[in-house]
């Protein structure tokens, strides 16, 4: 008997490897796999440290760098950090070579996978790294003699990343303000559209326009996304997108402002309603979060209220943001999740004067002086703070008008007056 049940059982995880095997291999086929090899580089990069494994996963590691600081710095990117396309290195599973035996059953089925590898030369004036980045194309870079390795290192991780990741490139360069290598990267991504997704291309093109403030571009890419998504949320947040660029970077009448901020709000509720299709799965959250500023920067609370509550937002708010959504609980002398605000926002940043600023503001509402005036001191104290935290500022600041007859909210100012 045990023995008819121990065979039942290996076939049965046989079958289940089998399975999850066919699972994985189906995965591969429909990506774009890229497999990083070892550099050839000269003695004097050996000597200094940078061996050709090094200077593989160098190149790994920088590219990841950029990758999680643009997503940390962008929380409007759409996506995440994986594009359609993955670097690997070779895996050895148990004493065979599970990326071998992939890449061999890929290739009897039509798919070839593709290698980024390269070597590095070194001469009197230059150095140079010639790296592979698809099979078709090999893109050499060159520094002084002079310059730090990681220089290269940089440069190769570039290139490498308008394959992997163009749409992320180009958000780091939006982020340096660097116009010329945004519109050089967006120029490489309309040649090989292969690179992303449709719609990913789109939202892309609409982004690099905005950039430029070219709202007729932008608004020709944005209708090009809606035939080929009709109805979509895509289609929606580029259009919200378009008029909050309107909003704040157009000049425009009050008239034509105040319509362009309607259509932005209108289209961004659009994004988050439910029912509509999402080819990019995560638009919803984000266009909450261009909402909920807008609502801040508007002073319009009860809508900022409205969506943090309804859409359970409150844990991923920024600092700021929350510290507008206690404001807006202020307001409608909601104090206790006021305070459940600020708290959030203390637990992040503890080091920012003008959090506990607010806080003492919240407690001095509430008649508790004694505990503003402790917060206050913790504001004066805090490394990071605006001029509006100051002994100076707080002598003429309204909202301790009342604590200035208060010995302890003196004695306070006086511990921090320059």
């Amino acid at each position: 008997m045990f023995e008819k049940w121990f065979g039942v059982g290996v076939k049965l995880l046989w079958l289940t490897l089998f399975i999850a095997f066919s699972v994985y291999l189906r995965k591969e086929y429909k990506r774009n796999i890229f497999y990083v090899q070892d550099f050839k580089v000269p003695p004097a990069w050996v000597e200094q440290g940078y061996s050709g494994e090094v200077v593989k996963q160098a190149i790994l590691d920088e590219i990841d760098n950029i990758m999680n600081g643009v997503f940390a710095r962008d929380e409007s990117l759409v996506g995440s950090n994986t594009d359609n396309t993955e670097l690997l290195n070779e895996l050895s599973v148990e004493g065979f070579n599970l990326r071998a035996i992939t890449k061999s059953i890929l290739v009897f089925l039509g798919k070839k996978d593709k290698s980024i590898g390269g070597y590095v030369t070194l001469s009197d004036s230059t150095q140079t790294v010639a790296i592979q980045v698809t099979d078709q194309i090999t893109q050499p870079l060159t520094i002084r003699r002079n310059e730090p390795a990681q220089h290269l290192i940089h440069k190769a991780a570039m290139e490498i990343m308008k394959v992997r990741s163009p749409k992320a490139l180009v958000t780091y360069y939006m982020a340096r303000k660097d116009t010329v290598m945004v519109n050089k990267v967006y120029a490489y991504i309309k040649k090989h559209r292969e690179l992303m997704n449709d719609y990913t291309f789109y939202l892309t093109s609409v982004a690099v326009a905005l950039n430029s403030q070219n709202y007729e571009e932008a608004h020709a890419w944005s209708d090009s996304l809606a035939k080929g998504f009709p109805n979509d949320k895509s289609v929606f947040y580029t259009r919200g997108e378009i008029y909050m660029y309107l909003v704040y970077y157009a000049r425009a009448d009050p008239a034509t402002t105040r319509n362009n901020k309607r259509l932005f709000v209108e289209n961004m509720r659009k994004v988050s309603e439910p029912g509509l299709p999402d080819v990019s799965n995560n638009l919803a959250q984000t266009a909450n979060m261009y909402l909920a500023g807008f609502y801040a920067n508007e002073n319009d609370f009860k809508s900022l209220i409205d969506l943090v509550e309804r859409n359970h937002m409150e844990q991923k708010l920024s600092p700021p943001l929350n510290n507008a959504l206690a404001y807006a609980y202020m307001s409608q002398k909601t104090y206790k999740k006021a305070d459940e605000a600020l708290w959030r926002v203390i637990y992040q940043v503890g080091d920012v004067g003008d959090y506990w600023d607010s806080l003492a503001e919240l407690y001095s509402i509430q008649g508790n002086d004694s505990l503003a005036v402790v917060h206050l001191g913790k504001a004066l104290r805090s490394p990071q703070k605006s001029a509006a935290v100051s002994a100076q500022a707080y002598q003429t600041d309204s909202r301790w008008q009342r604590l200035r007859k208060r010995e302890d909210f003196q004695n306070t100012l006086k511990r921090h007056s320059i």
